[in-house]
């Protein structure tokens, strides 16, 4: 089985969103510092951005950097904050339900046994949870992925969530 954590898909991806993230956050006049709290500007941000479900999903599907750095903005702030590492499809995947954007994953612990899925290590996709902002409605929020890893007991202690 390949590398979902380290592979040239991802990386390339990655190097992407990376080089691209200075222009975005010089186009939204913000300064961006990779914090929980910082979720709440880029939530509005992107409510502001994207009329509808459908702007969205157009935005995603052409890759445009006001949907996809983002996307990655929100996984390096779990990176960073709750100790999750990247993770993508190292092939392009054929299946309807395969991942085709990059997502979340705390690290699995090499010796444990999980007796079902869900024991296993809490899967975030940044882009589904964008797609949630404009699908849920006003009362969710994009700091709320937090909560979740709170709520299963998944938070690592480095986790800063405020």
């Amino acid at each position: 089985m390949s590398n979902w954590a380290d592979n040239p898909r991802l990386n390339t991806w990655l190097a992407a969103q990376q080089t691209a993230f200075p222009v975005w956050s010089r186009e939204t006049g913000q300064a961006w510092d990779v914090t929980v709290d910082s979720l709440d500007r880029l939530e509005q941000l992107l409510r502001e951005r994207f009329a509808s479900r459908d702007d969205l999903l157009a935005a995603e599907e052409a890759e445009q950097p006001a949907v996809m750095v983002p996307g990655w903005y929100l996984g390096e702030v779990l990176n960073r904050n709750c100790g999750t590492v990247w993770h993508r499809n190292p092939v392009e995947p054929t299946h309807p339900d395969q991942p085709k954007t990059p997502f979340v994953q705390l690290p699995e612990n090499p010796g444990a046994e999980y007796e079902d899925e869900d024991d296993l290590p809490l899967v975030c996709n940044p882009f589904t949870e964008i797609r949630g902002l404009l699908v849920r409605g006003p009362s969710y929020h994009l700091r709320q992925v937090v909560n979740r890893y709170e709520a299963v007991g998944q938070l690592p202690d480095a986790c800063h969530t405020r």
